[in-house]
């Protein structure tokens, strides 16, 4: 995997779609200097997903690319995702305020690639909507290229989900012990069991889209 993982290099400011699969490997490079002889290399960029044209650019790049989709509860992740915002300086807003003003903020937001865009720093519930990203990421590349997780199946049967992930590359299986590597505990995080709640009731026709496409 590159280092750091999360490469934001298909989701840079400056991307352009005139850049040659050649020029974005010599822009790669620096991220897999350790990976020697390695036969296949990835990286981890959430945002990938969130920005509608960045799956068509990874077809343009490599179209025999593989994806692995990692999703969490949706109600959790905005929370999550908001108060590692705050910590970081991104948000003030309490949480209720944010959410109500997320609509607004990606609305206006001009530059979804800016570095302090709205898209970055405040689609706190936008980002659960993975059916819509799910079905932009299948207009441009086959079921058999993408496998769809849960961190819960990943949580709670380690060993079985990696099985899946070698499987899925084509390689040999690899023990790897269970490790928790970010917690959202280490920003501060609440649990807001009513704006949880009336979160999970604003995805009701999100799960009625998702049939057939995840399950969480």
């Amino acid at each position: 995997m590159s280092s750091p993982k999360e490469a934001h290099l298909f989701s840079r400011a400056d991307y352009s779609p005139h850049w040659s699969p050649a020029y974005i490997d010599e822009l790669y490079a620096p991220f897999f200097k350790h990976c020697g002889g390695a036969k296949l290399r990835g990286e981890a960029t959430p945002i990938y997903m969130f920005l509608p044209d960045v799956a068509g650019e990874l077809k343009r790049y490599n179209p025999a690319l593989k994806l692995i989709v990692l999703l969490r509860d949706p109600a959790e992740r905005a929370i999550s995702n908001y108060y590692m915002q705050r910590a970081e300086g991104r948000e003030r807003a309490p949480l209720w305020r944010a959410l109500l003003a997320e609509p607004w903020r990606l609305w206006r937001c001009k530059e979804p690639r800016g570095k302090g865009s709205a898209y970055r720093r405040h689609s706190y519930r936008a980002r659960g909507l993975y059916s819509l990203q799910l079905r932009n990421i299948y207009r441009h590349f086959p079921p058999r290229q993408v496998l769809v997780l849960s961190s819960r199946e990943l949580l709670e049967d380690h060993a079985s989900v990696l099985r899946r992930v070698f499987a899925f590359l084509g390689v040999e299986d690899v023990q790897m012990r269970p490790r928790i590597v970010l917690s959202g505990d280490r920003f501060g995080k609440q649990d807001h069991p009513l704006i949880k709640a009336l979160l999970r009731a604003s995805y009701v026709f999100e799960r009625w889209r998702a049939r057939g496409l995840y399950r969480l």
